[in-house]
């Protein structure tokens, strides 16, 4: 569980310079289709996709997002007023008729628990998690969470703000973390997460939690 919820520092490191600096040779992706063409990942407004750092295979996929204007190197491309660092993770397959939405209560009960502080956790390490808030709306679970880990020798703030749904049957994770150079306060860092969950919906209408054979 843990590969899918947390990433390591060198992931939030590229992150960070994506927000806040000029990236050559990329591209001004805003979505892009992942896990065998299953679903698609796409930010909010201002967010584009550094297509050489993310990875697709069998075990999911993972997407970092920079600023258009940073990723193209082009003000024009546009970004956001106050940037933030933006991930996505999308699991494997659940089993075949498994309902991931009807799971995310117990989800919420086991981020709580040390494994769950654990698999949060940047290092891996339950002592770097302090878990604030743990709310469903729907068919998202919301955490807002601090992990030292995530900050330890980065330029990012410890607070964070991360999402859990399902598309197709892939449990699917999004998270905003602030730069420490421009810190985002919680509610900014949930705003934009909102936006985020807002566009993944848009961009995988009718795909449900639910998995199906095929």
């Amino acid at each position: 569980m843990s590969t899918w919820i947390s990433k390591g520092g060198a992931a939030v490191a590229l992150a960070l310079t994506l927000a806040a600096c000029v990236a050559t040779g990329t591209s001004g992706t805003r979505a892009v289709a992942v896990s065998r063409g299953e679903v698609t990942v796409a930010g909010p407004p201002g967010y584009c996709i550094d297509r050489a750092a993310a990875r697709d295979g069998a075990s999911g996929a993972f997407v970092l997002f920079g600023t258009c204007a940073a990723l193209t190197g082009s003000r024009a491309a546009g970004q956001p007023a106050r940037p933030a660092v933006l991930t996505a993770s999308v699991g494997p397959p659940a089993a075949e008729g498994a309902d991931l939405v009807a799971n995310l209560p117990a989800l919420a009960a086991f981020f709580k628990s040390t494994p769950g502080r654990a698999a949060l956790s940047g290092s891996g390490d339950a002592a770097t998690v302090k878990v604030e808030k743990v709310s469903q709306s729907g068919d998202v679970l919301y955490i807002r969470l601090r992990d030292s880990a995530a900050a330890a020798g980065q330029s990012v703030e410890p607070g964070q703000w991360r999402a859990l749904t399902a598309f197709r049957g892939r449990i699917v994770t999004l998270a905003v973390l602030s730069p420490a150079s421009a810190p985002l306060s919680s509610a900014e860092q949930r705003a934009v997460l909102d936006q985020f969950v807002a566009r993944m919906r848009r961009a995988n209408a009718g795909a449900g939690g639910a998995a199906t054979s095929g």
